[in-house]
């Protein structure tokens, strides 16, 4: 698959298809994912000029963080999350990834090269960074069929922490 992000315009307000697929990850994520941020109007942090792809609204930076106080991650949220994020690795066609960035180890994996490289320009931080495509990003329909297709039909309620 051939990474794409960059050429998408940017975008005045969240884009439906993201928004969902975003709601699909929290719920798969076994309680270990939450929203920590989506679409918003800002050049990349660090480098002024430099659009976000969250400006295009095709990004998210979902954190494992775990607040106790807000009720949201868990404490074996990197573990849990890791685990996670490789099985939609393993799938990132049907749900449309294109990039995610783990700031934990300062590493990228992107579409086109199916595998991870140093990205020791980043800060560490305790969230991964998820790009996904243009035709997803825009079609919530085809958003959750993509996780139906991996995961099976979405959990409801409260995530289950094992």
């Amino acid at each position: 698959m051939k990474y794409v992000v960059t050429s998408a315009p940017i975008v005045a307000s969240p884009l439906a298809g993201m928004n969902e697929w975003v709601k699909q990850a929290v719920r798969h994520s076994n309680g270990s994912l939450w929203n920590n941020g989506t679409f918003v109007l800002r050049d990349v942090r660090g480098r002024p000029g430099v659009v976000s792809n969250h400006s295009r609204g095709l990004a998210v930076d979902l954190s494992y963080r775990w607040q106790a106080q807000k009720n949201v991650g868990r404490k074996d949220g990197r573990k849990i999350s890791l685990a996670f994020i490789v099985k939609c690795l393993e799938n990132a066609d049907a749900l449309g990834i294109q990039l995610v960035i783990d700031y934990a180890l300062q590493r990228s994996w992107k579409c086109d090269r199916a595998t991870w490289q140093p990205l020791p320009s980043v800060e560490q931080g305790d969230w991964w960074h998820v790009e996904i495509n243009p035709t997803v990003a825009n079609d919530p329909i085809l958003a959750k069929a993509g996780w139906v297709t991996v995961f099976g039909v979405s959990p409801t309620g409260a995530p289950q922490l094992t």
